[in-house]
């Protein structure tokens, strides 16, 4: 049996470009409990996000990209969905492993992480089965840790 042609597509991107409004949702988290009151102001001028592919109207695969500022710390967290890390410029420091260019690492939902970008920032490659997931974070952001730089 052949698919709707509704679902079959191609989603051209240029993580160079901003992503089409209509394939990207600036918000993976429905539930809206994943940016606390801080958050943003915690990583203010520190991060770039870039969600290159997603697919809003089936929570589908997702293809994102970040950037950090050199020693943007994240706090300990964690998430509900799987998804693949991929270091695609600079240094991502996960306790004593250091994680450079075209190193990566594979986390299950639920495994919670931190990590921080090394002194010339990094650039991941964020991969995930969906494009909707929630995050959770150990500490509210009044204890979160400085950044390192």
């Amino acid at each position: 049996m052949s698919e709707p042609s509704d679902q079959r597509r191609s989603v051209y991107f240029d993580v160079n470009e901003a992503a089409d409004e209509g394939d990207a949702t600036f918000d993976p988290d429905p539930t809206g409990r994943s940016r606390p009151p801080g958050v943003l102001e915690y990583f203010a001028g520190r991060n770039q996000r870039k969600m290159a592919v997603s697919n809003p109207e089936t929570d589908g695969l997702s293809f994102t990209v970040f950037t950090f500022a050199p020693g943007t710390m994240l706090p300990k967290h964690r998430h509900n969905v799987d998804y693949i890390e991929f270091v695609l410029a600079g240094e991502v420091h996960h306790g004593n492993r250091v994680l450079g260019p075209g190193q990566g690492v594979f986390r299950a939902a639920g495994t919670p992480y931190s990590f921080w970008a090394g002194p010339d920032g990094a650039t991941i490659a964020d991969f995930r089965a969906h494009t909707f997931y929630t995050t959770e974070y150990d500490d509210p952001p009044e204890k979160f840790p400085p950044h390192r730089l």
